[in-house]
C-alpha cells in the first residue's frame, strides 16, 4: 500500500515538474519572439527600398530581388556620419573608464573601511539610483554653463559618469563583499598598502563585476539622447543617437530605410563590446547578486 502511494506521488511530482519545465520554455520562447521580431523587422527594413518598406501584405524578410544596400551606402556617404560615430565612441569609452575607476574605488572604501558617515554615504548612493539624470535637467544645465561645458564633449562625459556611478558602486560593492578579507591582511603583513590591495586584489578579483557594469555604462552613454541634445548644439559635436533623431526629422519621418540602416550601424560597437565581455558580464551579475 505504501509503495503504491509513493509511486503515485512520484508520478504526480514528475508530471508537475514536466509541466513546469514546459511552461517555462513556452514563456522563454514567447519572450524571445517579442524581443527578436522587432530586431529582425528593423534589419530587413534597412535592406528594402523605401517604396516597398510599407508594402502590403507585410514581408518580414525581403526577397533576393528586393534586398539592396543602397540605404547603407547613402548613410555612410553622409559627410558627418563618421564624426558622429567617433564622438559617440569617445563619450561612451571615456564615461565607461571613468565610472569604472570611480565606482570601484568608492565601492572598495565602503565595503572594506569603517568610518563616520559610512552608512549615510551608502544610503545616499542608493537613494540617487532612484533619481533619473534628466529629472534635474535645469540645475544640471546651469551647472554646465557655469563650468563652461556647453558644446563640449566633457560636458556629456562628466554628467554621464555622475549618473551611472551610483548603480555601478552598488553592484561592485556586492561583489567586493564576497572577497575574503584574509587576502587584505596577507598583503598588509607583506608591507602592502591600501592602494596595493586595490590594485592587486580588488581590481583582479572584482573584474567580472566591473566588466558587467562597464557594459551597462557603455550602452547607456552610447544611446542617451536627452542630455546630449540639450548640451551639444554644434553639428560636429553631436553624438550618434542625436544624429539619428535629426536624420529622422530631416527626412520627413518617411524614409524609414535610411533611419533603420543608420540604427543598425549604430548597434555594431555595442554588439562587439558585449561579445568580448560576455563571460565577465554574466559571471559579474550572478556573483554580485548573491552574498555569502
Amino acid at each position: 500500500m505504501k509503495n503504491s502511494i509513493r509511486t503515485g506521488n512520484f508520478k504526480r511530482n514528475k508530471k508537475r515538474i514536466r509541466w513546469s519545465i514546459t511552461l517555462r520554455y513556452i514563456l522563454l520562447c514567447l519572450g524571445l519572439f517579442v524581443m527578436v521580431i522587432p530586431m529582425v523587422y528593423m534589419i530587413s527594413s534597412s535592406l528594402k527600398p523605401n517604396d516597398i518598406a510599407f508594402s502590403y501584405p507585410i514581408k518580414i524578410i525581403p526577397s533576393a530581388d528586393e534586398a539592396t544596400l543602397d540605404n547603407y551606402s547613402y548613410v555612410l556617404g553622409q559627410k558627418n556620419f563618421f564624426i558622429y560615430v567617433g564622438n559617440t565612441l569617445i563619450v561612451a569609452s571615456v564615461t565607461t573608464l571613468l565610472s569604472a575607476a570611480v565606482s570601484s574605488m568608492l565601492a572598495y572604501c565602503i565595503s572594506r573601511f569603517r568610518f563616520p558617515g559610512r552608512n549615510l554615504l551608502y544610503g545616499i548612493i542608493i537613494t540617487t539610483m532612484l533619481i533619473p539624470g534628466l529629472a534635474m535637467l535645469v540645475p544640471q544645465f546651469e551647472l554646465a554653463v557655469s563650468l563652461n561645458l556647453v558644446n563640449n564633449l566633457w560636458g556629456v562625459i562628466l554628467f554621464y559618469t555622475a549618473w551611472v556611478t551610483p548603480f555601478s558602486t552598488f553592484l561592485i560593492k556586492g561583489f567586493i563583499d564576497n572577497i575574503p578579507r584574509e587576502l587584505d591582511e596577507a598583503i598588509y603583513i607583506d608591507g602592502g598598502t591600501v592602494f596595493t590591495i586595490y590594485r592587486r586584489v580588488i581590481l583582479r578579483m572584482a573584474s567580472p563585476s566591473i566588466a558587467a557594469v562597464s557594459v551597462f555604462n557603455f550602452l547607456y552613454a552610447f544611446e542617451e539622447v536627452g542630455w546630449s541634445q540639450t548640451i551639444l548644439k554644434k553639428d560636429e559635436l553631436r553624438t550618434l543617437p542625436v544624429a539619428i533623431t535629426q536624420f529622422f526629422q530631416a527626412h520627413n519621418r518617411t524614409d524609414w530605410g535610411y533611419v533603420f540602416s543608420m540604427t543598425c550601424l549604430s548597434m555594431i560597437p555595442v554588439i562587439i563590446l558585449y561579445v568580448l565581455l560576455q563571460r565577465y558580464f554574466i559571471s559579474g551579475l550572478s556573483s554580485g547578486a548573491v552574498k555569502g
